[in-house]
């Protein structure tokens, strides 16, 4: 007989285990210490390679673009290596703690590139260094602090607000990140002095906070292997991911998402070559991001009332109005603010469910094969999310390229404006139309009480009750 929703609640009350307020203050501040070196890359590293160590900006794009196709591939088998892992501390608990000092370490290094040494030895220095940041140190620790949204809990309330407090903590780092960084520098004496104290900064708040989420938080929602012991192979896991339409989906959802962001990395150059005014970096950041903290905290009550792909459709359709408001008063500070604030009330239920998405796929691939697969669910959506950063990232230093960026020009030609407005608006409004479309095709919402009930029963691969989603 096929279960229904109100079958499942009579026959069992499954009471997932609720975490405490301390628990998700710790989980969230590993976002916050992720950014001190991602977001503090992402938005900086650009403009100090280009004004201050004097580097081609088309040459900075392509370094980013190779470096995150190796970081995919490593994204791959790091899942597979979280779900093999069998540590006193964890699965992926280790991986969070351990990564964050070298981590930290490699971030002050990117911006302290040795200015005796001559230009192709500096290139070969940035590669190497972004490159072991990027593919091997954040790619463990970030695919690691993902899956931990499923190895705490199973509850999707729960999921949806462990989202929210990590993408609230993020946005509390991206803020003071863009709002401070080129005080910092500037008030630390400017040229590579400023960068240099100012990374040490940053360095520190990387590794600090990411070592106490790895340390404080509990994992508890563990998927078992049925048949046996032996580890999951990386072929059987790929295997079983890609066979899920859903599991494409998320990738593709995270692609769109990063991608959106281009506007991140060209936030300074828009200040202070179509406004002429560094300072407004500080306006223009907390309009992008204060308005998502509202939404976030918000967020897991309004989808508990009206479902995930509900919550985020309409919180696409606000990003939607507040980017054509963009791109209508792209010259006009007062209404550009407007615009971000708007778009950036939409955005924080995407953020905030999108690692609830795949912690939901995570879990049907698992009830339909029986194999574990969490770690590597977010592994696989990381490299998404690296693909649609690294072509953000590299997007940069190449439309600024195309557009004949002059560095430290006060009068930039029109092309080099018109790739700034592309960056900053018109490419992320395209993205956005891109991302509603993926997001309507989720519709897995219904049938999740019935597999996690299954999950619960261990009823998953052949034992399974396949007439559900039949």
């Amino acid at each position: 007989m096929e279960l229904t929703t109100n079958t499942v609640k009579k026959e069992k009350i499954v009471k997932p285990y609720k975490l405490k307020l301390h628990e998700k203050l710790a989980f969230g501040l590993g976002d916050f210490g992720a950014n001190f070196s991602w977001t503090f890359i992402a938005s900086f590293m650009t403009i100090y390679l280009t004004d201050t160590v004097g580097m081609a900006a088309g040459i900075i794009g392509t370094i980013i673009l190779i470096a995150r196709l190796f970081d995919g591939f490593s994204d791959l088998f790091m899942g597979n290596i979280i779900d093999n892992t069998k540590a006193k501390m964890g699965k992926a608990k280790p991986w969070v703690f351990w990564t964050a000092p070298p981590l930290a370490i490699l971030t002050f290094l990117i911006f302290n590139v040795p200015n005796s040494w001559g230009n192709t030895a500096q290139i070969v220095y940035v590669s190497i260094i972004y490159l072991l940041i990027s593919a091997v140190f954040y790619t463990a620790n970030n695919v690691a602090y993902s899956s931990l949204t499923s190895f705490m809990t199973k509850d999707p309330e729960e999921r949806v607000s462990l989202g929210s407090i990590r993408f609230i903590f993020a946005i509390a780092g991206v803020l003071l990140i863009t709002s401070f960084t080129m005080l910092l520098v500037n008030n630390f004496g400017g040229g590579q002095k400023g960068w240099t104290l100012t990374a040490l900064i940053a360095a520190l708040l990387c590794a600090l906070p990411l070592m106490t989420t790895g340390w404080f938080v509990k994992e508890r929602n563990i998927a078992e292997k049925i048949e046996d012991e032996k580890k999951t192979s990386f072929g059987s896991t790929f295997k079983v991911l890609f066979k899920n339409k859903y599991f494409i989906l998320a990738i593709l959802l995270y692609v769109f998402i990063y991608l959106a962001m281009t506007g991140n990395g060209v936030q300074v150059y828009y200040v202070t070559y179509i406004f002429d005014n560094p300072n407004l970096m500080g306006a223009i950041s907390l309009s992008s991001m204060l308005p998502s903290i509202l939404a976030l905290i918000f967020a897991p009550k309004i989808v508990g009332k009206f479902g995930l792909r509900k919550t985020l459709m309409a919180g696409l359709l606000l990003s939607l109005i507040g980017s054509v408001l963009c791109w209508i008063f792209s010259e006009n500070v007062t209404w550009l603010l407007i615009g971000l604030i708007i778009k950036s009330i939409g955005t924080g239920p995407l953020v905030a469910g999108a690692s609830a998405i795949v912690a939901d796929v995570g879990d049907l691939v698992y009830w339909k094969s029986g194999v574990p697969v969490q770690g590597s669910a977010f592994s696989i959506t990381s490299a998404g999310m690296k693909i649609g950063q690294g072509l953000s990232s590299a997007m940069v230093g190449w439309i600024l390229a195309l557009g004949s960026y002059v560095p430290n020009a006060i009068n930039q030609p029109e092309s080099s404006i018109f790739a700034m407005k592309s960056l900053f608006i018109y490419i992320p409004l395209v993205v956005t139309v891109l991302t509603a479309i993926i997001v309507g095709l989720f519709n897995h919402e219904k049938y999740m009480p019935q597999i996690r009930l299954e999950i619960e029963e261990k009823k998953v691969g052949e034992s399974r009750n396949k007439s559900i989603m039949s």
